[in-house]
């Protein structure tokens, strides 16, 4: 059901480099630069709000409570309390998840009676209205909706959700996990197999500290109605923008990997560039302040800051498992389209080789011990050399 191909113009031309606002003449024409529309920024939501029904008497689940899960649910109970609306239910697979989430919720003051604690996942797809699950990978996800949809089968009443077309109770379910494309389209086609129930691709942009405060970049795709009335629920109380992909599902999980991908490619780069710094010479320090001075990327000066500092703590980052398993999918998605990505082919084998020295709970970063051991470097203690093997 992919259908992702890419799109060429039979002819495809690439203006030469230009600078802003002049003009070009390009093989007998003129190729004109597009006016930017002014500076304001585009809006957080990029539908109109529901006029009927609306999402005030939702009942709304939080399925998955890791590092992300537990922060978007712990918003979104304090966003649906200062609403009136009802206790978020929550599920965690595991006890220890909703062990932390708990203690994360108590020391982040959210209300208790802003959340209920649901054990069964087919009590939540017979009860909920909406669904968002956050999981850690294709075959958690795979199985937690096996479950959500057994019990959305078993819905009696009317309810108060969607109702797209003005037919019937509809059940809206969020993925915001990162999962392989045609994995979301699968469960797009299971959704579809009963009545009355939805589901949407809504991966997110941005690191536990985003999901924080709130910060977060949803990107989403699927049914137009199921969007609209997913994104206002979820905007701002999880995160500040939505960017829409379409209806086509596969399309948010694509985009995000491409997302994932450009991180990637910039810890790779910075990798390689602060160990050449460290060899030569010139010190990473310098290379440091030319990143803080020139692009004033926060993104990049944290990335620096760990790389730098050998500072690998995956709280509140993300970690090696996860780039590993990112890059895999980036380079089988790349392959699907003939689109070549050496950079990824590289990321990759210094994730491995870092993972092999210092295991996957690390922050993606790490992948710079990969790139230092090919230096003959020590993988995590920045410039001290490995010792030469002798028999």
């Amino acid at each position: 059901m992919s259908g992702l191909k890419a799109h060429f113009n039979e002819n495809p031309v690439t203006p030469p480099v230009e600078r802003i606002g002049d003009p070009i003449d390009l093989h007998g024409g003129t190729y004109e630069p597009p006016k930017e529309e002014g500076n304001e920024p585009a809006e957080p939501i990029p539908f109109s709000r529901p006029s009927t029904p609306t999402p005030a008497h939702d009942q709304l689940a939080f399925v998955g409570l890791g590092e992300m899960g537990k922060r978007m649910a712990s918003n979104l109970a304090k966003h649906l309390a200062s609403e009136g609306q009802p206790p978020l239910m929550v599920y965690n697979r595991k006890e220890d998840g909703m062990h932390k989430f708990l203690k994360y919720a108590a020391e982040h003051e959210v209300p208790e009676s802003s959340y209920k604690v649901v054990t069964d996942l087919e009590e939540i797809g017979r009860t909920a209205d909406l669904v968002v699950t956050s999981l850690a990978n294709d075959e958690a996800v795979e199985a937690v909706y096996a479950q959500l949809f057994q019990g959305q089968e078993t819905q009696k009443g009317t309810g108060d959700g969607i109702k797209p077309g003005g037919r019937g109770r509809t059940t809206i379910f969020v993925d915001t996990s990162t999962i392989y494309p045609t994995t979301a389209g699968r469960l797009e086609d299971l959704a579809r197999s009963s009545a009355h129930r939805v589901f949407l691709s809504c991966p997110v942009f941005g690191v536990p500290r985003a999901a924080e405060t709130a910060d977060l970049i949803l990107a989403i795709s699927g049914d137009y109605f199921a969007k609209k009335h997913a994104a206002h629920a979820l905007v701002p109380a999880i995160g500040r923008k939505v960017m829409d992909l379409g209806s086509n599902v596969e399309r948010a999980m694509s985009f995000k990997l491409v997302g994932n991908a450009l991180e990637l490619g910039f810890i790779e780069l910075l990798a390689e560039c602060f160990t050449l710094c460290d060899q030569s010479g010139v010190g990473s320090d310098k290379l440091v302040e030319l990143i803080k001075d020139q692009h004033k990327s926060p993104a990049l000066i944290r990335y620096a800051d760990r790389i730098t500092n050998n500072r690998f703590n995956s709280e509140g980052g993300f970690n090696l498992g996860g780039g590993i398993t990112d890059a895999r999918n980036i380079r089988q998605l790349a392959e699907s389209h003939n689109v070549p990505m050496p950079t990824m082919d590289v990321a990759q084998q210094h994730m491995l080789s870092a993972r092999a020295h210092g295991g996957d709970t690390m922050d993606w970063t790490a992948l710079v011990g990969g790139q230092r051991i090919a230096a003959g470097l020590k993988p995590f203690a920045g410039r001290v050399r490995l010792e030469k093997y002798e028999e």
